[in-house]
């Protein structure tokens, strides 16, 4: 059903005398089946109420004391936390005129520094994934200014100053803070016509009329008001055969947390816990929860709380939200007080004994609530072995992760299921999956989309999709989306049958990814250009003396360029006392994160002997294709290790760009190690997959290939990469993607990305000379788009002159077009 122009969108716009309020009109898809609650009875009641009239309640409202402010918008999206912010700047970006309503005086919801869980990156469980696009550019600007470590519990005032920035540059957009939703008016039964809020200081009211809705409120408030199907907790194994789903529904949800922050003053501090905070007496009082660390980069450090204060069965997330917080408060403080006074580790209590409490968080994170359903439900096998989707729009990386219900009042019982990584990984472990359109509309609300928390999934995809930095690039998808649907007057159902390929170049174009998605812009002239370099770097591993013991088979994938290889040598030690032989076998793999193969393409076999440390010779004489992921494994043995780089946080990365390690826990499910990890290997023939001509193959990041380019990190600055055009063309704009790492997560403060290029200026071939056309001298953004007064050329050459630290110019892709 289209939002035609003349029809819905002028009916949209009417005054509102004849509209509905909507108000727990939701059907809620409870575990299993459908439920259809009862019809409001203050519906109309409500109309007569705003016009002076009587609801049965006693007394009224004097005229004039409420100013009520009516305002029109082609989007309007309720709920400022990361998903919300990052739908509502890119709906403006791509041209609607945005309201973004908001009831705190913060943005960023759970990573606001009143609540300061950071939005943890992906590629710290999965290797090349780190967010991008709009995530990437606040991020990025937040590390540069901020003197803190991006930790979890450490998110400031900085980090809210980047958000409030990236929001208010935005003509389009405009802000609505310390503004509650009240309540839903409907058009009719299938279209929200506004929104009724009040604003907190100003004693004003509003009402927002829009075209289109995000719900981003975390509890899919906005939805539910407006009668959209949802579903609450967890559905049964015969809903969709999911293997990890629950023989029984479940409306047991995970819990809510508070954070603290403590500092050291340098001088003993006391600490007394109030009478009505939790006693936690011994240790099995805080089952598997580490409480013990000081060190910044340790999860268990007491200067940053704990995820595991976590409050939640047999308490409402929605009904019993103050209950929770004064519950997680006593927990808090009762944790803090067995630090400071009852902790048996008496090192512990020594540590802790100069510090004191600097924040408490009084708004609780909140894990889950109500899941909106869309026309597409995302379940398990889509986020454990992924599809591509031709309506894909934004991605997930996130391990299938699910507290145990109640949190810490289970004080005895560890706040995972099964706290070894090892036993978990094989079952649940994911793959960086597409997250389709479908899942984020719901089906029976046709101009309400949804961002965040609130988007269409079982219970076991929700606990991997639920993480922040996946609800910042769907809400950057989801208001790109809601703009399309702006400027073709058209319902979000229809983007997915008419505009979901161009949604999708639309999103590449800014800086997101979607698995499986190229650039196939046409109007980008680059990519036709051929292109050449200075130098190019080749494909090599760094050398470590750390080695990870093969107890487990051990793999590393890496691309390939050449169309055979001859050998690959492992540098491998041995703590055996007799000789033992050791395989190498060779498989071939779909993408950088893919080790799904059955079978082995080579193998061979070498001797160990006692005591042996050093690089050992693999002959394989094998066929392979140019320009494609291959993945060489050792089996278990035990006695032998290979040796393992890991990147150093101060240092520029030496890990080789596309090339995965990884290990087998159990089954035949392979682990990615991330973090910028990679074993130590020496392939035969030399290998070279960074050329220049990958700028212009359609990728931002090394998926189906390394999509990357590197000089040769040998030879001194400057380095110069140049585009050649089919013919002289009238050229404005060119778009650059640098490397900002996409694959470990750097918490330093003050930090710029060291492999970013800081110094480097672009020319064009103008009369036979070089014509500057744009220059940056202290760059730290991974995209950066110049636009310039137009010049005629057939040739463009980017100069770098400097970086933050690497010893090469690394880029990902470049983008030209015509004025």
């Amino acid at each position: 059903m289209s939002l035609s122009r003349r029809s819905l969108m002028s009916r949209l716009m009417m005054a509102l005398g004849s509209s509905r309020v909507g108000k727990a009109e939701a059907r809620e898809l409870a575990p299993g089946h459908l439920i259809g609650l009862d019809q409001p009875s203050d519906r109309a009641q409500y109309g007569a109420t705003q016009a002076g009239g009587s609801t049965g309640v006693a007394g009224y409202i004097r005229p004039g004391t409420i100013e009520v402010v009516q305002q029109e918008f082609e989007v309007v999206v309720v709920g400022g936390g990361i998903s919300g912010t990052c739908a509502a700047i890119s709906a403006a970006r791509n041209g609607a005129r945005v309201a973004l309503v908001h009831e705190r005086s913060t943005l960023g919801g759970n990573s606001s520094s009143e609540v300061r869980l950071y939005p943890e990156d992906t590629c710290d469980f999965t290797p090349w994934i780190k967010e991008s696009g709009l995530l990437e550019e606040i991020r990025a600007e937040e590390r540069v200014r901020n003197w803190e470590p991006y930790i979890e519990g450490m998110m400031n005032c900085h980090w809210d100053l980047v958000l409030y920035e990236w929001a208010t540059r935005e003509n389009n957009l405009t802000l609505f803070l310390n503004t509650t939703m009240r309540e839903v008016r409907m058009l009719d039964d299938a279209h929200i016509l506004a929104i009724h809020g009040a604003q907190l200081g100003t004693e004003k009211e509003f009402i927002i009329k829009g075209a289109l809705f995000i719900d981003a409120t975390g509890d899919g408030v906005l939805g539910y008001r407006a009668g959209a199907d949802f579903r609450w907790g967890a559905e049964p194994y015969e809903t969709y055969q999911e293997p990890l789903a629950r023989e029984l529904p479940s409306n047991q949800l995970m819990g809510n947390t508070l954070y603290f922050r403590a500092r050291n003053t340098g001088t003993p501090v006391e600490f007394r816990k109030p009478e009505w905070a939790a006693e936690f007496d011994t240790e099995a009082d805080l089952t598997e929860r580490d409480h013990g660390g000081l060190d910044l980069l340790d999860n268990s450090t007491i200067e940053t709380g704990y995820w595991w204060i976590e409050v939640g069965v047999p308490l409402h997330p929605i009904k019993d939200n103050e209950k929770i917080r004064h519950e997680a408060l006593r927990q808090l403080l009762g944790v803090w007080d067995h630090i400071k006074n009852r902790c048996t580790a008496d090192q512990v209590r020594a540590r802790a004994a100069n510090y004191a409490l600097e924040f408490v968080g009084f708004w609780p994170y909140k894990r889950e609530s109500r899941r909106i359903i869309g026309d597409y439900v995302l379940r398990q096998e889509d986020v454990r072995n992924p599809p591509i989707r031709d309506d894909d729009i934004a991605y997930g990386g996130w391990g299938i992760d699910i507290h145990v219900p109640g949190g810490i009042l289970q004080r005895r019982t560890p706040p995972y299921p099964e706290p070894s990584s090892d036993a978990n990984w094989p079952q649940l472990g994911t793959i960086p999956y597409g997250i389709p359109l479908r899942c984020c509309y719901s089906r029976n609300i046709l101009n309400l989309l949804m961002a965040g928390r609130t988007i269409s999934t079982s219970y076991i995809a929700f606990s991997s999709s639920r993480v922040l930095t996946t609800g910042a690039v769907v809400g950057q998808a989801v208001g790109a989306a809601a703009a399309l649907c702006h400027r073709y007057s058209c319902a979000p159902r229809d983007i997915v049958g008419s505009h979901a390929a161009e949604l999708q170049q639309l999103l590449v174009k800014q800086d997101g990814f979607i698995p499986g998605v190229a650039n196939r812009d046409l109007r980008d002239l680059a990519r036709t250009a051929q292109v050449t370099a200075s130098s190019e770097g080749p494909l090599a591993f760094p050398l470590s003396d750390s080695f990870r013991p093969a107890g487990l088979p051990l793999a590393q994938l890496f691309p390939v360029s050449t169309d055979h290889i001859d050998a690959i040598e492992l540098l491998l030690k041995s703590t055996l006392k007799a000789p033992a032989e050791v395989e190498v076998a060779l498989r071939d793999a779909a993408h950088v994160w893919d080790f799904r193969a059955s079978g082995d393409l080579a193998s061979s076999s070498a001797v160990i002997q006692p005591g042996f440390e050093g690089f050992i010779r693999f002959a394989l004489n094998t066929k392979t294709k140019p320009g494609k992921f291959y993945y060489a494994y050792i089996g278990r043995h035990e006695g032998v290790a290979w040796a393992l780089h890991a990147d150093e946080p101060g240092k520029p990365s030496l890990v080789p760009v596309g090339t995965t390690p990884a290990d087998l826990p159990g089954g035949n499910r392979w682990r990615p190690l991330a973090g910028g990890q990679s074993f130590c290997i020496r392939l035969s023939p030399e290998q070279r997959p960074y050329s220049p001509t990958n700028l212009v193959r359609g990728g931002t990041r090394p998926d189906l290939w390394t999509n990357f380019y590197t000089s040769d990190p040998a030879q001194p600055f400057p380095q110069w990469i140049e585009l050649s055009l089919s013919r002289p063309t009238r050229i404005s704009q060119i778009h650059i993607t640098f490397d900002t790492d996409v694959n470990r997560h750097v918490d330093l403060p003050l930090y710029r990305s060291y492999e970013c290029v800081k110094q480097y200026d672009v020319a064009a071939w103008v009369d036979g000379q070089w014509k500057a056309v744009a220059a940056e001298g202290n760059n730290y953004h991974r995209k950066r788009v110049h636009s310039f007064d137009p010049v005629v050329s057939d040739r463009i050459r980017i100069n770098i002159h400097s970086t933050h630290g690497a010893k090469a110019a690394r880029l990902y892709e470049v983008r030209v077009y015509e004025a």
